[in-house]
């Protein structure tokens, strides 16, 4: 089961990469040409992974690159899910005037 968790946090990045509150922040901040990088180094990862994963049984170094790895993309994921929030949280401002409860 541990064993695709790390093609699965890329595969969930990917996905996230692609979610308009991500693409309306990129826009903003001129970060297209950046997103379009990390989408092409994530899918590069993504179809090494599936065969790392399978063979980190054997090998005590893919294990431990599979390791760093998830380590990355968590911190990937973490960077995504700022930048959604606050693409939100601007949304609700510009809709509402405020965050706060009147």
């Amino acid at each position: 089961m541990a064993d695709a968790f790390t093609s699965e946090i890329a595969k969930s990045l990917l996905g996230k990469l692609g979610s308009f509150s991500v693409q309306e922040f990129c826009l903003a901040w001129g970060l297209e040409a950046d997103v379009a990088r990390l989408e092409k180094r994530l899918s590069a990862i993504t179809a090494v992974l599936s065969d790392a994963e399978q063979k980190q049984s054997k090998n005590d170094r893919i294990r431990f690159w599979l390791n760093d790895l998830r380590e990355v993309l968590y911190d990937a994921e973490d960077v995504l899910d700022e930048i959604e929030c606050e693409t939100l949280r601007r949304q609700v401002v510009k809709t509402t005037g405020s965050t706060s409860r009147k």
